[in-house]
């Protein structure tokens, strides 16, 4: 089964078409710009009927309440699903400009990132009730975890399906409700990981999928039923979703773009770290998501010792 192009929003465990006479999202293949779809964009109403789905399936099923093993399960076979569908979900990952390699190698991430979070979930079990010393012996206290609720996703274009995953996953690992909205220039992806959720028995409205440009997100940011935004892009938007989430006190974490520094000491072989500073900055095309540096970097700023200061980048 693949995702309906035509009927691109999955909420509530159905698909659904824009909104009639409404914005399209129109998606191309970087290395030719040919166009590849052209999807209805969500309006208003797709956002108020996610947020609403996401929080009846979460008073309506045991999915936040069950265990985390339980919920372990279901990650596990979404992992599985991701591998079976591995060259199509790279396929269309590389058509924002990846390279078809790179993007098979996104796809086993992400389908180990389901897997981490599997036993992420488990251990989580293992945590609940501990402990807690008081002063006072009259009263007994344990820790205890509970899922933060609806969680809105935003993720940017570079890493399209391993983005979403890094915040899926756990979210769906900790018994929280998913709304993902994936970057309008490379969406594909995201719709037929629903597709793979869905597969895998995830309740109905714990995986949401909304397809627009930034307009969506605002609103979702704003939502005073969305209990999180997690949320990856440029430092200008970043602040923009923090405003909006403040008026609801919505807790959020932001993963912001930026030039990183890397700071080299003088015990350092040179030649290697300049080779990992041209890796962070060029990989992919310049959008690196430089692992072994920060986030999202075009690792450009150098520092050395005086006797390095022929290898410095500006």
């Amino acid at each position: 089964m693949s995702a309906p192009w035509t009927r691109p929003h999955f909420i509530g465990g159905q698909w659904h078409s824009g909104a009639a006479g409404g914005a399209t999202v129109d998606v191309y293949n970087a290395s030719n710009e040919e166009l590849v779809a052209r999807l209805p964009a969500a309006g208003e109403q797709h956002v108020q009927m996610a947020v609403a789905a996401a929080s009846n399936a979460l008073e309506m099923t045991d999915w936040s309440s069950t265990s985390g093993a339980a919920r372990a399960k279901f990650l596990r076979v979404i992992a599985q699903g991701v591998l079976q569908a591995k060259e199509k979900l790279a396929r269309l990952d590389s058509l924002m400009g990846k390279p078809l390699s790179e993007a098979m190698w996104d796809m086993d991430d992400v389908a180990a990132c389901f897997d981490y979070y599997a036993e992420q979930a488990v251990k989580l079990d293992e945590r609940q009730g501990t402990p807690v010393a008081l002063p006072d012996g009259d009263y007994a206290g344990e820790l205890r975890y509970a899922a933060v609720g609806v969680v809105a996703a935003i993720v940017p274009w570079n890493y399209p399906l391993l983005m979403a995953a890094w915040k899926v996953a756990p979210a769906l690992a900790a018994g929280c409700a998913v709304i993902l909205k994936p970057s309008e220039l490379s969406p594909l992806s995201a719709m037929e990981l629903a597709v793979i959720v869905s597969a895998a028995g995830v309740p109905a409205g714990i995986f949401n999928v909304l397809i627009g440009a930034g307009r969506v997100g605002a609103a979702l940011s704003s939502h005073a039923r969305v209990d999180k935004v997690a949320f990856t892009g440029s430092v200008f938007t970043g602040a923009a979703v923090m405003r909006a989430a403040a008026e609801s006190v919505t807790n959020v974490s932001l993963e912001l773009g930026g030039k990183s520094a890397i700071i080299v000491f003088d015990d350092v072989d040179i030649d290697t770290a300049v080779e990992w500073v041209m890796f962070g900055a060029f990989w992919t095309n310049g959008q690196a998501h430089a692992r072994r540096f920060s986030c999202c970097t075009l690792a450009l700023g150098l520092s050395c010792k005086q006797q390095a200061s022929k290898h410095t980048c500006t």
